[in-house]
């Protein structure tokens, strides 16, 4: 296993193209919206589960960063 991701970059400019299939990516600001500030109502069960297993301090540490 890896380390975990601790920063972000900016998209390339190139990844606009990915809004012509109904994607958009995320930026640094969203990605580093600490998780207490996020909605998580949306999650089930077993992922808030994991989420207080984890306890990932970030939106982009959440959504990047596996936990044994």
């Amino acid at each position: 296993m890896g380390a975990p991701l601790t920063y972000f970059t900016a998209p390339p400019a190139w990844a606009d193209a990915f809004e012509l299939g109904g994607f958009r990516l995320l930026d640094v600001g969203e990605l580093s919206t600490p998780l207490a500030a996020a909605d998580t109502s949306g999650l089930a069960e077993a992922e808030l589960e994991q989420v207080r297993y984890g306890r990932p301090s970030t939106v982009g540490e959440l959504m990047f960063n596996w936990w044994d």
